[in-house]
């Protein structure tokens, strides 16, 4: 096996995914609890917001109702841009803000700003009056909230606009949407009037203007003929003109009269001034009703000092208000007789100027003089045309103005939601279940590759693309007075402990006797040296070669064990040893050849040779295991021991596991389940892989397996007596 280089990945398959998913189901579940608790929190605390919606339907084509001519359809282009500033009028502060003073926002709990504590301090001391700054911040923060909770869209290339409001209450939601609409609605019919009036204006000074050019013209024509009336003393008509001349002016003095007379009735009747008024109008009713109202008056105010809401009360008001019609009534009709009369004086002062001039036209006057009169009274005739005009299109504007109708209307009110718009709930637990799936999964395979340990044989296969040759289960169960676990292979020789240590033999065995390695490498030769390892301390390699040494010495087989883990040697503390000379002090020794001294032993459980280290080394040891010495041991004991096992230091904290790798037909590196992490192991592999010798087989076991995990082959229970879960 060639791990010198990183292998490259292999492609995953779906079982692979699947055995890494399940694996870590325990984290794809724990994260989708978390993600529905969460979930769960917030769908408690959010407070549900419902939405309603209003349709409003906008027509293109400016409506006119005085104008009955058919409209020829306008372009596309020209529609939509019609229909998209209609909606951003719906989007305008304008509308927004005539909601708000309709719904008196600025006081709703909902979308008015809340009072901080100085001003709840002011209400309670009756200083509850806001300055206009704070006025005009409470209206701008209000303004902020309802265009917040309002939305305004076209539907699609339609002429269809959708008016959403969003609220806590569903029935204000409603409102809210309806009022806007209808305040929209209200601001174009407005928008409108106020055209029309606007223009009406400015007819107005056209008209004024127009007047005093036919006056000016009428004038000219009087003076000129008056001028000219000395050339007709002698003609016939001098007679009938200067009856027309003095009709004329009583006429016009008549007509200042009535003119006098309506301005006093319309100041008199802004001033309530109901005797005055009748005088004026001629009416003596009005100054009876006027009493008779008074009078009511006087009894409804000392009514009220008693008892408002009796029924006496009641009738004084309801025939207040018939009184005060009345009053209206025959007021205006006072007010149309002197407009009938200035009419009628208007008429018969043109019919007396017609007189005149015909008069004057069918005289003996000079032809100059005709010529001039001709001359005045065609341009009198085009003033009067055009004033006539004028005064006919003001009418139709003030009618227009009165009959204005808007070009949007309501097609479907809003109505009262019943479920809330916020928060979905289905929504929310699909996004929760698909986040949960998506982290949980990503979790599970960044635990399962890069940040968590490896707790199982086939994520531990997939890392290093071997076979794992062992399951190791811990021991939890131990009496206080044994020293090592690897001892369960005397004591509980059917438990799984020791069941799974002679697995990993047989394994190793059938390697050995096949001259291959259980990877498939290549040629193992006929040496018995096998080395324990592990990428970390603390992983149980030195507990797991005692136990297989045994596991070799009980089946007959000539065992040494070698302790070579020299900067910090624990074998003899297994065996309760306190040698004196360790095996430091043999490779130190060069002078002699012989292995004397404590730390060469037998197994006291087992017919197992040992050689055990004493005291750490306080200096680098890599040269002591490379040295001639260690070498010539080595050999020595090919020839005397069927299996030697090396255990050595591990790999990442010391560099000496990778001189002795050379020497081993197979190296068994033991890896601490859900403790390991593959960047470690990554790490410890790579080196030791090219230290390693052609056809040294490569064998990891996944040790220290919970028993609940470890799953034999086997029902121990029913192959032997002596087995139990606690042995």
């Amino acid at each position: 096996m060639d791990l010198t280089e990183n292998p490259p990945p292999r492609d995953l398959d779906i079982r692979a995914i699947a055995a890494v998913l399940r694996r870590q189901m325990r984290v794809i579940v724990a994260t989708a609890l978390v993600f529905f608790g969460l979930a769960a929190v917030f769908l408690v605390a959010v407070k549900e917001t419902y939405t309603a919606t209003a349709l409003i339907v906008v027509d293109p084509d400016q409506k006119n109702i005085l104008e009955t001519s058919a409209r020829f359809p306008s372009s596309a282009g020209r529609e939509n841009a019609r229909i998209d500033s209609e909606v951003e009028i719906l989007r305008s502060d304008a509308v927004a803000l005539a909601v708000i003073d309709r719904k008196n926002l600025v006081s709703d709990p909902e979308f008015g700003p809340r009072p901080g504590v100085f001003a709840r301090l002011a209400q309670a001391v009756g200083m509850a009056n806001a300055a206009p700054a704070e006025r005009e911040k409470s209206v701008a923060r209000t303004l902020a909230a309802f265009k917040n909770a309002t939305q305004v869209r076209r539907k699609g290339l339609t002429y269809l606009i959708s008016v959403a409001s969003t609220s806590r209450s569903p029935q204000k939601a409603a409102d809210l949407a309806n009022t806007t609409a209808r305040a929209y609605i209200d601001q174009q019919v407005d928008a409108k009037v106020s055209a029309t009036l606007a223009a009406r204006d400015v007819l107005q000074d056209q008209i004024d203007q127009a007047r005093q050019a036919l006056a000016g013209y009428e004038s000219r024509i009087d003076e000129y003929i008056a001028n000219n009336l000395g050339a007709l003393k002698s003609s016939s008509a001098a007679g009938d003109i200067d009856d027309l001349r003095n009709q004329l002016e009583t006429a016009r003095t008549e007509i200042q009269q009535t003119r006098a007379a309506r301005d006093m009735a319309l100041r008199q009747l802004q001033q309530e001034d109901w005797a005055a008024l009748a005088q004026s109008i001629g009416d003596d009713s009005l100054r009876q009703i006027e009493a008779r109202r008074k009078e009511i008056l006087d009894r409804l105010a000392t009514q009220g000092a008693t008892r408002t809401d009796s029924a006496e009360a009641l009738d004084f008001n309801a025939q207040l208000a018939r009184m005060d019609a009345e009053l209206a009534n025959r007021t205006r009709a006072g007010l149309r007789q002197f407009d009938s009369r200035l009419e009628q004086l208007d008429r018969q002062a043109a019919g007396l100027r017609a007189g005149i001039r015909r008069s004057v036209l069918s005289s003996d006057l000079s032809p100059e003089v005709l010529t001039g009169i001709y001359a005045l009274q065609q341009e009198t005739s085009i003033a009067r045309a055009q004033y006539q005009n004028l005064l006919s299109r003001m009418r139709d504007l003030e009618t227009q103005a009165r009959i204005q109708i808007a070009d949007s209307r309501i097609v479907s009110p809003a109505i009262a939601p019943v479920e809330p718009s916020f928060p979905n709930r289905n929504l929310v637990l699909l996004a929760a279940l698909a986040a949960s799936l998506g982290f949980g999964v990503s979790l599970a395979f960044l635990k399962e590759y890069y940040i968590g340990g490896i707790t199982s044989p086939t994520q531990l296969s997939e890392l290093l693309q071997t076979p794992v040759v062992g399951i190791v289960p811990s021991v939890e169960d131990a009496p206080t007075d044994r020293l090592s676990h690897a001892e369960k292979i005397i004591d509980a020789p059917l438990s799984v402990y020791a069941e799974s240590i002679r697995k990993l033999r047989a394994t190793i065995d059938q390697g050995f006797r096949a001259g291959t390695g259980p990877a498939g490498a290549g040629q193992i030769a006929q040496g018995k040296v096998i080395l324990i390892t592990s990428s970390l301390p603390d992983e149980g390699k030195t507990t797991t070669a005692l136990a297989l040494a045994r596991t070799y010495a009980i089946s007959g087989r000539k065992t040494l064990l070698i302790d070579a883990d020299l900067r910090k040697p624990s074998l003899h503390r297994h065996l309760g040893y306190e040698p004196q000379t360790g095996f430091l002090d043999y490779l130190r020794n060069g002078d002699n050849d012989e292995l004397r001294g404590t730390f060469y032993a037998r197994d006291p459980a087992s017919p197992l040779a040992l050689i055990m280290g004493a005291a750490r080394s306080e200096l680098p040891t890599d040269q002591l295991l490379t040295s001639a010495r260690f070498e010539t041991l080595l050999q020595q004991a090919r020839e005397v021991y069927d299996v030697i096992i090396i255990d050595t230091p591990p790999l990442l904290p010391v560099v000496d596991a990778r001189y002795v790798a050379h020497y081993a037909d197979a190296v068994v590196v033991l890896v601490k389940w859900a403790a390991t992490s593959q960047s470690d192991l990554r790490a410890a592999i790579q080196p030791l892989a090219g230290a390693m010798k052609s056809g040294a087989a490569l064998l990891p076991v996944l040790g220290q397996v919970p028993e609940r995990r470890h799953q034999p082959d086997y029902g121990y229970s029913g192959y032997g007596p002596g087995y139990s879960a606690g042995t």
